[in-house]
């Protein structure tokens, strides 16, 4: 039989998933999908003081517990246009927004969520109690599983999530699946000119990936040249075999999705969805 905890404060969380076989519950999302039956002792977030969302010194601070649907809200009133707003409003369906948790998606990054994206282009962080208590990039953590041995997730940070030119695209064939790929986008110009941009590609076989070469072409760059760039070149990602289509076929889509969230992102066009 199962054990259920519930911890009131950060520490006893802490402690608790330090034990064998102990793993965290938030939204519950997850767990229902893995099977209970083969831990040890489960331990409910409810109690512990981590739903939250706050600002210090331009650094936006989301709480673990956090729905998916209540992140999105408050974002779109703190942050009206924020690609993390689009991508966690757009994700999975209405009931799974409202159970699905920030922490939750962070340990996972399941197929059904859409923050893996803006984590990257946002270049967020997760930070921890525990075993592996600290601040970690996504990269190592998404490289490294034993992170999350013993440790609890208390919130993710977002530097600097304003005052960006944003564009999000799923690749969906109906409106609540899963996406085969997102596309992310952030852009900042200064006159005729690309002073900053961030791109990156989920779903492929390495999860998400920035595109650096793309990146660093279009750093700086004039306006005017932007159309004689080879976008869709700098944008080819291997993907595997997905209901949506080959490998082929997605990776053709993909750099097309992508040269146009640029453009729409560089002359300020419309193109979220």
């Amino acid at each position: 039989m199962v054990q259920w905890y519930f911890p009131e404060t950060i520490d006893e969380a802490a402690a608790l998933l330090g034990r064998e076989r102990f793993v965290p519950h938030g939204g519950g999302t997850n767990l229902v999908k893995s099977g209970i039956g083969s831990f040890a002792g489960v331990v409910d977030l409810s109690r512990v003081p981590l739903n939250y969302l706050k600002t210090d010194r331009g650094v936006l601070e989301i709480g673990a517990n956090q729905t998916f649907a209540s992140a999105a809200d408050n974002l779109s009133n703190l942050y009206p246009g924020c690609i993390l707003a689009a991508a966690l409003g757009a994700a999975a369906s209405t009931p799974l927004r409202n159970r699905i948790t920030m922490g939750g998606s962070a340990s996972l990054f399941p197929l059904w969520s859409d923050l893996i994206g803006p984590m990257a282009v946002l270049e967020g962080k997760i930070r921890t109690e525990g075993q592996n208590a600290g601040t970690h990039d996504l990269a190592p953590w998404l490289a490294d599983r034993s992170l999350q041995k013993g440790t609890l997730i208390t919130s993710l940070l977002f530097p600097d999530p304003s005052d960006w030119i944003s564009v999000y695209h799923r690749e969906v064939r109906v409106g609540f699946d899963y996406p085969a790929f997102t596309v992310s986008v952030l852009a900042r110009t200064n006159g005729s000119r690309v002073e900053r941009i961030r791109v990156a590609l989920s779903g492929g076989t390495d999860r998400v990936v920035r595109l650096a070469e793309l990146e660093e072409a279009l750093k700086g760059a004039d306006l005017a040249k932007v159309s004689s760039l080879d976008i869709r070149k700098m944008a080819a990602v291997r993907f595997g075999r997905k209901p949506a289509g080959s490998p082929e076929y997605l990776s053709e889509i993909a750099a097309v999705q992508v040269e146009r969230c640029v453009k729409s992102a560089l002359f300020r066009e419309e193109g979220t969805r």
